[in-house]
């Protein structure tokens, strides 16, 4: 891995990666799906423990993956999880969890819905970071439209009747910004007053 300019002058030693990939579909039943994978490693070798084997460097520590799918509504149809790698061999116990998510809608309150149904002790942290890449990954998925080379691109939505779901998601697409009284004036509300 190259190294990167942080500015920050003192002397380090790189001791832990961890790379998240997301790739989000369209698929042809018309469901949008994200896989998120989530990998620690270590740039050192990692005694045998009582629960695992030896881990030479670049071993994942951590490798779990997602799987979600979602119709137009935002509503989770189906969702899956696995867990590859583990320091734990109960850490795998924990792969069937991600079911309970299954008719829950994405949007406000999102976050709560997971801490709800997942709860603490129940599953696993990691896999509960992850679906915050995996939903943002399908956001971005689904912001071109079912057809982005042709009438669902961006530019063409501008006519739309019903919000986008990314309007009010952000300080770009604030209702009371510049962006959306350009983009979507229809859904624009007026600036609150500075002082």
């Amino acid at each position: 891995m190259p190294k990167e300019e942080t500015g920050n002058p003192a002397r380090r030693r790189h001791m832990h990666t961890r790379t998240i990939e997301c790739n989000g579909y369209l698929r042809d039943d018309g469901l949008w799906e994200v896989e998120a994978r989530m990998r620690d490693t270590k740039p050192f070798s990692q005694s045998a423990s009582r629960y695992r084997e030896e881990l030479k460097p670049g071993d994942p520590v951590h490798d779990i993956a997602l799987r979600l799918a979602i119709d137009d509504s935002m509503t989770v149809r189906e969702a899956q999880a696995t867990m590859r790698a583990t320091p734990y061999p109960t850490c795998i116990e924990v792969e069937p969890i991600l079911q309970r998510l299954v008719g829950e809608r994405i949007g406000n309150g999102w976050r709560k819905v997971v801490q709800n149904k997942l709860g603490r002790l129940e599953s696993c942290t990691h896999l509960s970071e992850l679906l915050g890449p995996a939903v943002t990954t399908l956001f971005q998925t689904m912001s071109q439209g079912k057809n982005p080379e042709g009438r669902d691109s961006l530019e063409n939505q501008r006519v739309r009747t019903e919000r986008p779901f990314f309007v009010g998601g952000c300080h770009s697409w604030r209702t009371d910004g510049p962006i959306v009284a350009d983009m979507f004036p229809q859904f624009a509300t007026k600036a609150a007053a500075r002082d």
